[in-house]
């Protein structure tokens, strides 16, 4: 059996070392069983509303995982590229049950999403006014600005006025402009703040600006408040209130409804809520090193299968599965790329580690294997799914030879 670990997936060393043993080392683990607690208390959550969830699959595009989202109760797919378009596709979804919302888009993406009949979320004028060029009088969505952003880095914060993202409230009258002269029916209004908030303060203050902008057009059948909500990857903190978010909508919501006589459709995108915690990064030390007085303690990993802590900052809690009741010492976890910033956790307490022994990266399954590279010619790691004490293999350990492939041959 697993340990329950504050909610959080982490297998026992028996059950690590059989992983291994068949599929190497690193390795992400995945235990679908907290996929489904996470969906069903998202979903129970927000079921005072009329609400439809769609994952974001950016956070984690594995084939095997997504099924467990729609298997979870999940209704669509948040997609923000073509080829995730045509994934969601693929694993039976409609296209009404994908959102597309693209951040700058060529005409060609525009026309791919149009010409399957997925719904386009434009987060810019140019974005609207192509749409319109293209699909004149078809159902069409906005992302606005809300100028107000939160999230865990600068880095993963969108919402605010100097961020790249969305149409701002200053260019409403063009956006009616644009739906007029294409016969557009805008049904749709939406926002995302960020990655990663913890508090519902910001997260209300883009719910009333949607609703605001929402009451200047007619046609509005449902209003979007993205993802990003928070992880807690440290395990001294709680899971968030997610109940204090549905407080947040049901205010603005009611006054909505109000003003247009019906009942909007409410939509949110989360993403790494539903997957981050189901899933390990298992890794083995192969390399202790005193200097500087820090204990570097290194692994055959790196940011190339988990990226957040070097590209984010981001905290992620590290176990010794080998030794999880030995003395503890103060360590820095690092990896195997010739990087500086190749940091998995700058200081965390660990059983003695020794060479050789299993550690557990917790909370990878957002945005971890999603954003995996080939950097240093490293092959792409295996991924399987555990259920109890079957072991599945849901991505293949890749080859030098599949890394180099799609090389012209110089000779």
């Amino acid at each position: 059996m697993a340990i329950n670990f504050l909610d959080m997936y982490i297998p026992t060393l028996d059950q690590a070392q059989k992983i291994i043993k068949q599929y190497g080392s690193p390795v992400y683990a995945t235990d679908p069983a907290y996929i489904r607690q996470k969906s069903e208390r998202f979903l129970q959550a927000f079921s005072r509303f009329n609400t439809k969830i769609f994952y974001a699959i950016k956070a984690n595009y594995n084939p095997h995982i997504v099924k467990k989202v729609k298997e979870s109760g999940i209704y669509g797919i948040d997609a923000v590229s073509p080829n995730e378009i045509r994934l969601a596709l693929e694993l039976g979804y409609k296209a009404e049950q994908i959102i597309y919302t693209p951040s700058n888009p060529s005409d060609e993406e525009i026309q791919y999403a149009g010409e399957k009949g997925v719904l386009q979320n434009l987060g810019s004028l140019s974005e609207l006014e192509r749409f319109g060029e293209r699909f004149p009088g078809q159902a069409v969505s906005i992302r606005i600005c809300p100028e107000v952003g939160e999230g865990e880095s600068e880095k993963v914060t969108t919402g605010q006025t100097e961020s790249k993202f969305g149409i701002p409230l200053s260019d409403l009258e063009a956006v009616k402009t644009i739906t007029e002269k294409y016969k557009l029916k805008l049904i749709g209004i939406h926002s995302h703040i960020g990655s990663g908030f913890y508090g519902a303060y910001a997260f209300r203050t883009s719910i009333e600006a949607v609703c605001k902008v929402a009451k200047n057009f007619d046609s509005i059948e449902f209003l979007d408040f993205g993802g990003g909500f928070g992880v807690p990857y440290h395990p001294e903190k709680p899971e968030i209130d997610l109940e204090q978010f549905a407080e947040a909508i049901e205010g603005p919501i009611h006054d909505f409804n109000q003003f247009t006589g019906r009942e909007v459709e409410v939509r949110l995108e989360p993403g790494k809520f539903l997957v981050g915690r189901s899933t390990v990064l298992l890794t083995t030390v192969t390399t202790l090193k005193e200097k500087g007085g820090v204990t570097f303690v290194g692994t055959d990993s790196g940011f190339h299968n988990l990226i957040r802590p070097a590209m984010y900052d981001a905290y992620h809690h590290v176990v010794n599965l080998s030794k999880p009741h030995a003395p503890k010492k103060l360590v820095q976890v690092v990896g195997n790329v010739c990087e500086t910033c190749d940091i998995f956790n700058k200081g965390i307490e660990l059983g003695m580690p020794e060479e050789g022994d299993v550690l557990a990266i917790l909370v990878a399954g957002g945005y971890g294997a999603a954003m995996s590279s080939n950097y240093n010619i490293r092959e792409y790691i295996a991924e399987v799914m555990v259920e109890e004490d079957a072991i599945q293999l849901i991505r293949k350990k890749q080859t030098y030879e599949q890394v180099m492939e799609d090389f012209i041959s110089p000779y």
